[in-house]
C-alpha cells in the first residue's frame, strides 16, 4: 500500500526465514496512521502492524514490522462478529526493517 517497503523475500534475505515465520504468528494492532483509519475517517483502508525485535543475518539489532491492510468491508465483517479478527482472512502486504542505532 505504501511505497518503498519490502517484500517477504527481501526480508527473508536480511533476517532469515525463521524470523519471518515467527512474525507471521504475532497478533497485529491498528497503527492509527493518518490516511489508514478506515471508514471512521473516510479512508478506504485500515492499517495494522505486528513487529518484533531480532538480530539480522549480519548480527545487527533490528525491528521487523509486518503491515496488513483491511478494507471497509472486512472491518465491517469484524465489527459484525464482535471484533473477532478471525472472521476475515489476513495477509501481510509489506514489511519494514528498522535498524537500531
Amino acid at each position: 500500500m505504501r511505497q518503498g517497503l519490502l517484500t517477504r523475500d527481501q526480508v527473508i534475505a536480511r533476517v532469515g526465514d525463521g524470523v519471518v515465520c515467527a512474525l507471521d504468528r504475532i497478533n497485529c494492532e491498528m497503527t492509527n496512521r493518518v490516511g489508514y483509519n478506515g471508514s471512521c475517517q473516510d479512508n478506504d483502508y485500515t492499517e495494522w502492524a505486528a513487529s518484533m525485535d531480532t538480530v539480522d543475518l549480519s548480527g545487527e539489532d533490528v525491528t521487523v514490522i509486518a503491515y496488513y491492510y483491511t478494507d471497509n468491508e472486512q472491518d465491517q465483517i469484524m465489527a459484525d462478529n464482535d471484533g473477532d479478527g478471525s472472521s476475515i482472512t489476513w495477509e501481510i502486504e509489506e514489511y519494514e526493517i528498522i535498524w537500531e542505532t
